[in-house]
């Protein structure tokens, strides 16, 4: 009898054991691919613009702090920019500079590879400082993409953006005031960035 209930006590001890260590994998799992919490972007990429704004495809880079709310969704706020060439003239050169934004949405949460959609809001100012002319307005910002998790805290992922805004003020001169423009003008932009993600 002495034998049989130790044999027993033995078997659900095992037993025990066994289901513990199986939920403390599956709570590393979760935790090893969680959405949740603060988040750093470095994205590097390119961006081409509508003929209306006579500038060059140039590269494009952004940095971007983010926080996931839930495994689905994040808010990010972030800087973009660069230098592009003027297409009449390559002499001239222009740089445009953005702060944005935007919720993204992820499709597959907790897998190593996430398909999302992103949309937001963006300020955008373009500076010419040969001519010291510098637009600015405001527009929105859509893009679809992937990311990779690589490892716990490291994804690498690929996005495709567009950007739909108008410039609708301008100022002359370092010191000058911005003054509305008669007419918006268009400043939309396509894009392609590969992004690299501390989580």
């Amino acid at each position: 009898m002495k034998s049989k209930m130790m044999f027993v006590t033995a078997l659900l001890a095992l037993l025990l054991t066994g289901a513990t260590e199986k939920l403390s994998a599956q709570d590393k799992a979760e935790k090893k691919t969680s959405n949740v919490g603060l988040k750093l972007n470095l994205g590097l990429g390119s961006q081409d613009f509508t003929a209306v704004q006579n500038l060059e495809e140039g590269d494009a880079a952004s940095l971007s702090l983010g926080y996931g709310v839930s495994q689905r969704v994040a808010l990010w706020l972030g800087l973009s920019g660069g230098s592009y060439r003027h297409e009449d003239d390559d002499q001239l050169e222009s740089g445009l500079a953005s702060v944005e934004l935007g919720v993204q949405y992820k499709l597959r949460p907790g897998k190593k590879l996430q398909p999302y959609g992103k949309a937001g809001l963006g300020a955008f100012f373009l500076n010419t400082d040969e001519t010291q002319v510098t637009l600015s307005g405001g527009g929105v910002v859509w893009g679809i993409g992937a990311e990779y998790r690589l490892v716990r805290f490291l994804s690498i992922g690929a996005e495709i953006y567009w950007k739909d805004f108008d410039y609708t003020e301008q100022r002359v001169g370092k010191n000058g005031e911005f003054n509305k423009l008669a007419r918006p003008l268009q400043g939309n932009s396509l894009g392609f960035m590969l992004n690299f993600t501390l989580q």
